[in-house]
């Protein structure tokens, strides 16, 4: 341990997604800027050290489930960023000592309820001591929080908003976002994800369905075969709180919303994407919740500290394209792409980005304290700041 101050230190960092955040920093962080790294072992830890150039003075040992442990690090650093997960299982400590000393914390979580129960608990601490607390800081759940507030910015006080986001992705799973997903069934999480205000319970803002917002067939909007995209239960409650969050400073997006998530799958002649994965996604609903399924999924995906291949993460990639509407049918259109599997790619670039950012500004957009998005939290700033490395977003 060293008396140092750190502006980052980097939890899960001999994880497959902490590894690969690793380099991120050690690649993209300002020389000036303090940043560490922290796992619970210390021979994968000196080893992740070594392949970055990493001094030990930099590296902390800490299991963050033992209180002791948590309270060292979050005494030794102003941000902590943790890719350490089931957060369910992992998080809460590091959550409830960042909260409580005003260290800001940001993490790739896409456990809705969790996040949902941890506010609860938690909210009243983080608001006095200061801290900033930015869970789904990935591909859960920066693209769809952008898309809703850049769409939201071009109409002027709709009474009535609806968005439909559309992806296209190319890109593999790694055994962390597998387990993830395990856990909701194991912990019966998966049966909060059908409140669309899990996160808003307390706040003002009306929140509606959009038209066929779990249509599975040929979308004549895009021209394309569509089902439900997997994590538009966990954006769309993302996006419904950054909506309630900038109501609540008189910036609303609309008087009420509406979003949901597609996956846009090929085009008429060519079912066959289509069928295979509304087949994936009703067995997943159906059948997810029994064990003997759970234990079939370890089998055969990747267990964690596993992930796709460095070839196949380069060469994958996310597509979004999004439209609003208003009450009139006034419509507003938006794309995003950014290169790389969107799960091991993206999501590292949106943390990483996100918490250099609020290293070097301290300070929340909406001037507020407590649980925030990426976008209420950093603002537009942060926005131009991903265009400038490399996240592609037009609108029209």
């Amino acid at each position: 341990m060293t008396s140092e101050t750190f502006d980052i230190i980097l939890v899960g960092a001999t994880g497959f997604t902490g590894r690969r955040a690793v380099k991120y920093f050690n690649d993209h962080a300002p020389e000036a800027l303090k940043w560490g790294i922290a796992a619970r072992n210390p021979e994968k830890l000196s080893k992740v050290a070594g392949e970055n150039g990493i001094e030990s003075k930099r590296c902390f040992r800490v299991d963050i489930t033992n209180p002791e442990d948590v309270e060292h690090i979050i005494q030794a650093t102003r941000i902590i960023v943790t890719t350490a997960g089931p957060f369910s299982l992992y998080g809460e400590e590091l959550i409830k000592q960042c909260a409580e000393s005003g260290t800001h914390y940001l993490d790739i979580t896409g456990e809705v309820g969790f996040i949902g129960e941890m506010i609860k608990k938690y909210e009243k601490e983080a608001i006095e001591s200061g801290s900033i607390l930015i869970p789904f800081s990935g591909f859960d759940s920066v693209p769809a929080d952008i898309t809703a507030y850049l769409l939201s910015s071009e109409f002027n006080d709709p009474e009535k908003l609806s968005i439909k986001s559309y992806y296209r992705i190319s890109g593999g799973f790694n055994g962390g976002t597998i387990a993830t997903m395990l856990n909701k069934f194991e912990t019966g999480e998966y049966k909060k994800m059908g409140d669309p205000q899990l996160l808003i319970k307390d706040q003002n803002q009306k929140v509606h369905k959009t038209d066929g917002a779990q249509f599975f067939g040929y979308d004549s909007m895009i021209n394309k075969w569509s089902v439900p995209f997997i994590m538009g239960g966990i954006n769309s409650k993302v996006v419904y709180k950054s909506a309630a969050l900038f109501s609540e400073e008189k910036k609303e997006y609309a008087e009420s919303i509406g979003y949901s998530e597609h996956s846009a799958l090929g085009r008429w002649y060519n079912p066959f994407p289509f069928l295979f994965i509304s087949v994936f996604i009703l067995s997943l609903t159906m059948l997810g919740p029994f064990s003997w399924f759970q234990a079939f999924i370890r089998k055969i995906m990747p267990a964690p500290g596993e992930g796709p291949s460095e070839k196949s993460i380069e060469n994958g990639f996310f597509k979004l394209t999004a439209y609003a509407f208003d009450k009139n049918r006034s419509s507003k259109k938006l794309n995003m792409f950014y290169p790389g599997d969107p799960g091991n790619k993206s999501t590292i670039f949106f943390l990483c980005e996100s918490a250099l950012f609020l290293a070097e500004n301290n300070n929340s957009y909406l001037g507020r304290m407590g649980f925030l998005t990426t976008v209420s939290a950093l603002g537009p700033d942060f926005i131009e700041r991903l265009r400038d490395r490399g996240l592609n977003i037009s609108v029209s």
